[in-house]
């Protein structure tokens, strides 16, 4: 029932508002990224990323959620031996709050925006853990508009989750420990179906 009264209550929040809700299913590729500590590093490889977002207008600010899902691999390189090693295969699940503001409004609109939100990661492999983190992006890109309700998104996110203490690749009481944080940039696209006036 709280459901129900939650999602009537949006609902005619945004009509009374007359404002319009996006819908943009999304492809992409995100980065590679490392995480290097005394003898070697841990590397996240690159990988295609799919997801949605879905954001509420007001004049030229949109809220926005988003959910990004990649399937990658973590490899670790130890300095005494010339190659990486692969670890785990990896399901990471990103989950962004932002505000995206736009600049203009002209059929082609550019944005500039923040988020916060947390990634989770799955390691395939039983033997690691999984683990989730805050997370930061600033995202920029541009919007253009075929139609009233037709549209399209293309964008730039870098993805800044926040490692405090470090990050742990293992099992039990043995494993890889690196220290920091890493930066995960990635480029995605979509068709935009808008909702409302």
């Amino acid at each position: 029932m709280k459901k129900i009264l939650f999602i009537l209550v949006v609902i005619c929040t945004v009509n009374s508002f007359s404002q319009q809700i996006e819908i943009t299913p999304q492809y992409g590729y995100q980065l590679g990224s490392k995480y290097s500590y005394n003898t070697g590093h841990l590397k996240i490889t690159d990988s295609d990323q799919y997801g949605v977002t879905v954001g509420l207008n007001i004049d030229d600010i949109t809220m926005e959620f988003t959910w990004t899902q990649q399937n990658s691999a973590i490899k670790r390189k130890q300095a005494s031996l010339p190659t990486e090693s692969h670890l785990t295969n990896v399901t990471i699940n990103h989950y962004q709050f932002g505000v995206i503001y736009a600049v203009g409004d002209t059929a082609a609109i550019p944005f500039v925006g923040v988020s916060a939100g947390w990634v989770n990661s799955n390691p395939v492999e039983n033997m690691y853990n999984s683990n989730s983190k805050f997370e930061m992006g600033v995202t920029g890109g541009m919007k253009y508009f075929f139609s009233d309700h037709i549209g399209i998104r293309l964008q730039s996110q870098l993805l800044i989750p926040v490692n405090w203490g470090g990050v742990y690749i293992g099992s039990g009481g043995s494993g890889v420990s690196a220290g920091g944080t890493i930066l995960q940039l990635n480029f995605s696209g979509g068709l935009i179906f808008a909702l409302g006036n």
